[in-house]
């Protein structure tokens, strides 16, 4: 399995701290940071800036199965998780399906988070910020499709029918503040994380300070 994590240049400390906590936890496979200025330069992603897009990895998320060439088991999160245990823990959850996800049905997003950004409610909200992807079943993701698809179809999965979407346990994308994380796996700070001002003492920020403090 390869892992690739979202990146918005604007705090690479959550990107440091992310590929860290992965390290930490025994993962010793391939690590990519989808750096969204790169992909652009390299040809790889084409799609317009959409105003009001909350981090720059908004997007660049759809494009794993792409860059893996369509083979083989991938894993995308995004930069604001802090791993508390192996990943590949999670292939056990994808058996054929073309994606698996945790299915956050009980989530109500607070309106805004992060720097002031406002924070858009949408069916299936948080689902794609922790993705495993069976690449070969995704040959239809495009560049053509992902340059011009909508937000909604992406962040939906309007691409496939909901039987290929696997179920991981929400232990492994616990959004902080909004579950309880005591024994998460994976600790999400969705709605900030320590390395805002408003939310460095935030609940389970010791856990991320910790990790920071030993790169």
């Amino acid at each position: 399995m390869r892992i690739f994590i979202g990146h918005d240049s604007k705090y690479p400390q959550a990107t440091d701290v992310c590929v860290k906590s992965i390290r930490d936890n025994g993962f010793t496979g391939d690590i990519q940071i989808l750096d969204k200025q790169q992909l652009t330069k390299d040809g790889v992603y084409s799609r317009r800036d959409v105003k009001g897009e909350s981090t720059e990895f908004s997007f660049t998320r759809f494009y794993v199965p792409m860059l893996m060439h369509y083979n083989g088991i991938a894993m995308f999160c995004d930069n604001d998780f802090l791993w508390q245990c192996n990943p590949e823990e999670l292939l056990q959850y994808i058996k054929g399906e073309k994606i698996a996800v945790v299915k956050h049905k009980d989530y109500t997003p607070i309106s805004n988070k992060m720097d002031g950004i406002k924070n858009k409610s949408y069916p299936r909200k948080n689902w794609s910020s922790l993705i495993i992807y069976n690449c070969s079943k995704l040959k239809h993701l495009t560049k053509e499709y992902l340059d011009n698809a909508s937000p909604a179809d992406l962040h939906q999965f309007k691409f496939m029918c909901d039987c290929c979407i696997g179920e991981i346990p929400k232990m492994y994308n616990c959004l902080v503040g909004h579950y309880d994380c005591s024994e998460a796996k994976a600790l999400h700070y969705t709605n900030g994380g320590p390395w805002f001002d408003q939310y460095k003492n935030s609940e389970k920020s010791s856990a991320w300070w910790k990790v920071y403090k030993s790169l």
